[in-house]
């Protein structure tokens, strides 16, 4: 009986000993997470949701900026080949003409397709004291590769010619009449007209064929107008240049 009473003592007591460490450890485990809970306290466990909201709208901004920047310099690239386009086509829309006699400058300028002979004189520097304007139209339009000459005032007078303002408008009246020549890529239909055999019709003809061929690259050329032949050629040869 003895030995079985000290061996139910000896398990009460490792079961008291047993309880004991439980505890211990149990008042241990809840001590440390007590001041971990405390610790946390002092710190915020969340997120500022405001610092988030604050980059996202920077990144948002930043990149606004960047597509504005983009759109902005696509932009400008397009106006600048706009410019580029319109300044390339604006260059191809001029004319070559020449001037002689009595300007300051004779030469060969290039104009604006809708200029006419009085800006062509301004641009060879205007006119000389002696330069005879009775038989010059200022204020018609240029043709490509036209050829405008002024005559001498001194000149004409020797010629026996009136150099009064309207005198023989019917032989004198564009440019075309220098030295008692006609010029055929510049002569008017009334100065054609003053040619030995050429009315209205074959003056027309004239006309038409230089604007189509950009003008006469020889007196010779005027043969290919229909109507003209060898026999006429031979009559007016003296009569006209180019």
């Amino acid at each position: 009986m003895m030995q079985e009473f000290l061996k139910d003592k000896k398990k009460v007591g490792i079961l008291i000993i047993l309880s004991i460490v439980l505890i211990s450890l149990g008042l241990l485990y809840v001590k440390s997470g007590f001041k971990e809970l405390k610790k946390n306290d002092t710190e915020s466990i969340f997120v500022d949701d405001s610092e988030n909201n604050g980059a996202l709208n920077e990144n948002k901004n930043s990149n606004s900026k960047n597509g504005n920047s983009k759109n902005n310099s696509a932009k400008k690239d397009n106006s600048e080949i706009k410019n580029k386009e319109v300044t390339v086509s604006a260059q191809d829309k001029t004319i070559i003409v020449e001037i002689k006699g009595e300007v300051k400058k004779p030469d060969v300028y290039t104009l604006n397709e809708n200029a006419i002979v009085k800006e062509l004189i301004d641009v060879a520097g205007g006119l000389t004291e002696n330069a005879e304007l009775s038989n010059i139209n200022r204020a018609k339009k240029l043709q490509n590769h036209e050829l405008v000459y002024i005559a001498n005032k001194n000149d004409i007078n020797k010629e026996g010619k009136n150099t009064n303002a309207g005198a023989n408008t019917n032989q004198n009246q564009g440019q075309g009449v220098s030295n008692k020549k006609v010029n055929i890529n510049s002569a008017t239909l009334e100065d054609l007209k003053t040619l030995n055999g050429v009315g209205d019709s074959k003056a027309k003809s004239i006309i038409e064929y230089r604007e189509q061929n950009a003008g006469f690259k020889s007196i010779e050329d005027i043969k290919n107008v229909t109507g003209i032949g060898e026999k006429m050629f031979e009559r007016i040869k003296e009569q006209i240049e180019v």
